[in-house]
């Protein structure tokens, strides 16, 4: 996740100058960050296989906030993330019966709109399988042009030996961990 300031006025900035009566409190605006990180899952109620492993080995999903304006605010800006501005028209109406009026709305969408995007899933597998391909490729002729050289046992520990030095490098940081 990119860094984001939690300074209330920095956020506020994003999307612009407004009128005084439109701009978000710092709760607000704090619930819209926190919204970046949630998905489509957590707007829905936990199914009996996620209530029992969170009796088990402790839950880490956002079971939804006690205020029910922050709520709807939060699943506002996390459907209208997912679905842009093809948004159903009810949840503005769920939205506006929360509290949230039009020109609330309106800033929260212009906030939004504001982030960078995420890259897509079939654009992250085509990566994905693209550095894999290369990878291999690097590796047969690397082993080839060593087995050449030295004798094949050797060339292929030696590959061996680099790829496991290596892979920690390239693996990235697990889901969820942080630091």
């Amino acid at each position: 996740m990119a860094y984001l300031d939690t300074q209330a006025h920095l956020l506020e900035g994003l999307a612009g100058t407004v009128p005084a009566e439109v701009a978000l409190s710092p709760l607000e605006l704090r619930t819209l960050q926190l919204s970046q990180a949630d998905g489509r899952a957590s707007l829905r109620a936990p199914r009996r296989i996620e209530r029992l492993g969170a009796m088990l080995f402790g839950s880490r999903r956002v079971a939804g906030l006690a205020n029910a304006r922050l709520e709807a605010l939060r699943r506002f800006a996390i459907l209208y993330r997912l679905d842009g501005k093809r948004i159903d028209s009810t949840e503005y109406a769920r939205a506006e019966a929360a509290g949230l009026d039009g020109a609330m709305l309106a800033r929260v969408r212009r906030i939004i709109d504001g982030w960078p995007r995420r890259v897509g899933p079939l654009l992250h597998a085509a990566s994905l399988l693209g550095a894999v391909g290369l990878a291999t490729a690097a590796s047969v002729t690397a082993y080839f042009w060593l087995a050449d050289q030295l004798e094949p046992a050797v060339a292929a520990i030696l590959l061996g030996t680099v790829a496991v030095t290596l892979a920690p490098l390239f693996a990235g940081r697990p889901r969820g961990a942080r630091g």
